[in-house]
């Protein structure tokens, strides 16, 4: 019978090692052809890897091959009765691994299995491993399960297949055959395939459809009924990721509804049971290992080092001592080989803590340091200062040792921090806190009320005690009145006595399992306290409120209707779930099978299947521990790419990351998304001052007078101002128009400023300049003069006003009639060009060429990329072998 409870489960797995087996095959993945055997034993490995690693011992593996040698009990019996028979039954059948706890050994014995030489028998086989079943000491709780797999390949007789079916149905058995190369149960035998394989199909699907309508009219379990399965499929499923099966322990505890100690006759307790429903796995955990152990993964070459050197290379004491115990056991004296070292040892150790009380605090760096000048003025110098240094260290390291008082653990008391001193506490010093095993009821309030967030953490089943036939109706009143109310309970969750109490909250729901039957039942999810919330307040992204309270509608903060029905667009287009049903509509067109009408919305597929969503983390390390564990050579045989249902979930699906493609630009293009440039600093290289340098003109290094505008500024690497080696000169105020200047010393210069470029020519003022549009550096009616103008000036604003000036040149070129306004747009490009490369700006006008090529070939002008191409590298996109070249320039420069 199945089991209800983890483990408890008996596998005898009866593998075919016939000469056929030999032979290869495609792997199911597409990686290429393996030989039979070879995906078999894979097969069964991967099933034993779950047992193994649950640690269990009730989870019991038994190995048998047919078609090798000959290995069973029921044979030796046979013979010794019998001993002039040639031809004794369940021959060339071998029980290579007794039933037993699954072990590291057995999957190794698996991985060991030869072709043998004979056509074996399943028929035997199944006899055998039902003789295995039978003497091995289990309960009736047991779920006991044998599968067979064979590729059908060998001829064998069949006039045992009724006792077999007998045996399956006495003991209890399932049978699952596994056939390689086998046709599905949907279609019908393949009549190319071999004479002894149709014969051997046509057979198993007979036997196994008697079995089931036998094992059918004696129980309802489904999990109790044969199986015919296929190879392929199988293998592939053994490969799938696959969440441990973990059975939560069930607890019982009181739900108190009242306090019986205020009104005893109003009080209500139900005795209940819990287990988890979830809780947080967690990958395998590594364990530490004493180094020497690492050694034996290559021993023969640290034991013929060893005999070189006369004995005295070992590199460990452990490594003598195996490699002697093992020479002892080998009479040739032959080298040991690494796999019998290894099982020699068990290499996990554990660790231990030792306190220690620390008295001297050691010496100041300062005053060590002043200890060896003064030695060294004494003429204590050279090697015999570092020797003196050296004895001192290793008497302050004696001396610290010989300070060190080592405290039992006895002795330790725990203590709390408070500030920069230490508060010790005694394990009795508080009485804890006064509360009762038990889940009390703290009230009720509407489920609609609950925040989400809150309900992110484990989850217990609770459910009344099912020996109660008061405390089940209890519990389902109490459950019912939740449900039809929409109420959810608050209880607090005391474990044991003087136990630390935990706010949950109680959510009921109701199964129906059947027809006329509901269970209920109720989800306990931890609730916070106050100290555990974090709460994180932001502005509000669809309203903009100025300092003064007033509400803004239109602003670049917030977005516009336009912006918002594109993003809706977005949203919609890539809703994962639409997709899981087109891609599913798709697969029945493909299969030929008929659209339903009206689709359930339960059975709608889903593109996310949280029961299918493993954790990649966990799993890949269970890969490389199954890889490791079976493999000989890693570095030839390195751990494969992870399982592609580990990666399902990391990428959006291509199919819809090309339908929103032109949606996604189009939002791009509204909300002005630019990639942002990665701005490289360069390495400047410091001077040092020479013999006659030593003073610093402040006024000169941070003299705010503006250099002549028709000089260009050089890049920032290039404007590296000398020291001057003369005393500070007196201050100079900086000179601006129509400022008032004051007298500070008598040696001040009196000599008025001179005039500005805009006072000596009137015509020229600030006020007749074209202005640039707002949020621009640039007009549109002089460019060339105002970014010359900006480049020149102070700031570091060249991106923005490269940026501002390919606006202006796309304006005017949209702006001009026919040709007018090409040439003034080519020499905006070339100052463009020129001052990116100067300014380490290149992937800021390349970005811009890529924009204007677009605007201008979807635009009225198209005859102006005939030009701009025309002027050829003067205005083209920069290469990275131009942006290098003049970057090594500009540092060429610097070093001059």
């Amino acid at each position: 019978m199945p089991s209800d409870r983890a483990g408890y489960t008996l596998s005898v797995y009866a593998i075919d090692v016939s000469p056929s087996m030999g032979e290869a095959m495609a792997d199911p993945a597409g990686t290429g052809k393996v030989a039979k055997l070879d995906l078999v034993k894979e097969y069964v490995a991967r099933k034993c890897e779950p047992k193994i690693s649950s640690g269990r011992k009730t989870e019991a593996v038994g190995i048998l091959s047919f078609g090798g040698k000959t290995n069973n009990q029921a044979n030796r019996a046979y013979v010794a009765q019998n001993p002039e028979d040639d031809d004794p039954p369940y021959a060339a059948v071998a029980c290579d691994v007794a039933i037993q706890t699954a072990k590291p050994k057995t999957v190794e014995v698996v991985m060991n299995l030869d072709v043998g030489e004979h056509e074996g028998n399943p028929i035997s086989a199944l006899m055998v491993a039902l003789d295995m079943v039978h003497t091995h000491k289990h309960t009736k709780s047991w779920a006991l399960e044998v599968v067979l797999i064979t590729d059908g390949e060998s001829a064998f007789r069949q006039d045992e297949y009724e006792d077999a079916m007998d045996r399956f149905d006495d003991l209890g058995v399932r049978l699952s055959v596994v056939g390689i190369d086998f046709q599905p149960l949907s279609e019908q035998v393949d009549k190319t395939k071999t004479r002894n394989k149709r014969l051997s199909e046509k057979f198993w699907r007979t036997f196994v459809s008697m079995l089931h309508e036998r094992i059918s009219k004696t129980t309802e379990s489904e999990e109790m009924l044969p199986s015919y399965e296929t190879f392929d499929e199988a293998l592939l499923d053994a490969r799938l990721p696959r969440a441990a099966i973990v059975n939560g322990t069930v607890s019982g505890i009181d739900l108190h509804i009242g306090s019986s100690e205020i009104d005893a006759e109003q009080a209500i307790t139900i005795p209940i049971k819990y287990s988890k429903a979830t809780m947080k796995a967690r990958p395998p955990t590594l364990s530490k290992a004493w180094k020497p152990a690492m050694d034996l993964q290559a021993p023969t070459k640290g034991f013929q080092a060893s005999q070189s050197q006369g004995g005295q290379g070992s590199s460990s004491q452990l490594m003598s001592s195996l490699i002697n115990q093992s020479q002892s056991q080998n009479a040739r004296g032959e080298p040991p080989n690494p796999g019998d070292l290894a099982a020699m040892i068990s290499a996990e150790v554990k660790h231990h803590s030792t306190y220690v009380v620390k008295k001297v605090e050691p010496p100041t760096p300062g005053a060590t340091q002043s200890a060896s000048q003064a030695l060294g003025s004494q003429g204590l110098v050279g090697d015999y200062l570092d020797q003196y240094n050296a004895t001192q260290t290793q008497a302050g390291d004696e001396q610290e040792e010989a300070e060190e008082e080592y405290v039992d653990k006895e002795d330790l008391v725990k203590a709390w921090r408070f500030g920069s001193t230490w508060v010790p506490m005694e394990a009795d010093t508080f009485e804890p806190l006064d509360t009762q095993k038990g889940v009390e009821i703290l009230g009720f309030f509407p489920k609609d009320a609950i925040k989400r967030h809150l309900l992110m953490g484990e989850v217990r089943f609770v459910w009344p005690d099912l020996t109660s036939p008061k405390a089940q109706i209890q519990f389902s009143s109490l459950v019912e009145g939740m449900e039809l109310r929409g109420m959810c309970a608050v209880v607090r969750w005391v474990l044991k006595d003087r136990a630390e109490p935990t706010i949950g909250l109680c959510l009921p729901a109701m199964d129906f399992p059947g027809e006329g039957k509901r269970l209920d039942f109720m989800y306990w999810v931890k609730l916070p306290f106050a100290e555990d919330e974090h709460n994180f307040w932001f502005p509000s992204l669809t309203k903009y409120k100025t300092a003064t309270g007033k509400v803004i509608t239109e602003h670049p903060l917030l977005p516009t209707e336009e912006q918002c029905d594109l993003m809706d667009e977005l949203v919609e287009a890539m809703d994962l779930d639409e997709y899981a049903k087109e891609q599913a509509k798709r697969e029945k067109a493909e299969a030929g099978e008929d659209e339903e009408d009206e689709e359930d919305e339960e059975e709608a597929p889903r593109w996310f299947d949280p029961q299918r969503s493993y954790n990649p983390v966990i799993h890949r390390i269970k890969e490389a521990i199954f890889h490791a564990s079976l493999t000989a050579d890693l570095d030839a045989n390195p751990l494969g790419p992870p399982h592609p249902e580990l990666v399902k979930y990391f990428n959006t699906p291509e199919e819809i990351g090309e339908k929103v493609e032109d949606l996604t630009q189009r939002l791009k293009e509204k909300l002005d998304i630019k990639k942002v440039p990665i701005r490289t600093r360069k390495k400047v290289t410091k001077e040092g001052l020479r013999d006659d340098e030593g003073y610093i003109d402040i006024d000169e290094l941070f003299d705010g007078t503006p250099e002549p505008t028709g000089v260009k500024a050089e890049p920032a690497s290039q404007t590296i101002k000398s020291v001057k080696a003369e005393p500070p000169s007196p201050a100079k105020p900086k000179s601006r128009p129509n400022a008032p200047r004051f007298i500070e010393s008598d040696d001040e210069d009196l000599t008025p400023a001179p005039p500005t470029a805009e006072e000596s020519h009137p015509g020229k003022t600030s006020s007749t300049r074209p202005k640039p549009k707002p949020g621009r550096l640039i007009s549109n009616e002089q460019p060339l003069e105002d970014f010359r103008r900006v480049i020149a000036g102070e700031g570091d604003v060249f991106r923005k006003a490269i940026q501002d000036l390919g606006l202006v040149v796309q304006e005017n070129i949209d702006a001009s009639f026919s040709w007018q306004a090409y040439p003034l747009a080519i020499d905006c490009l070339k100052e463009m060009r020129e001052t990116a490369l100067g300014y380490e700006e290149t992937e800021t006008y390349n970005d811009f060429v890529n924009q204007l090529e677009k605007g201008v070939k979807k635009g009225k002008h198209k005859d102006f990329w005939k030009k701009f191409e025309a002027e050829g590298q003067n205005v083209a996109k920069i290469t990275d072998e131009e942006a290098a070249e003049a970057l090594n320039n500009q540092e060429y420069e610097d070093d001059q």
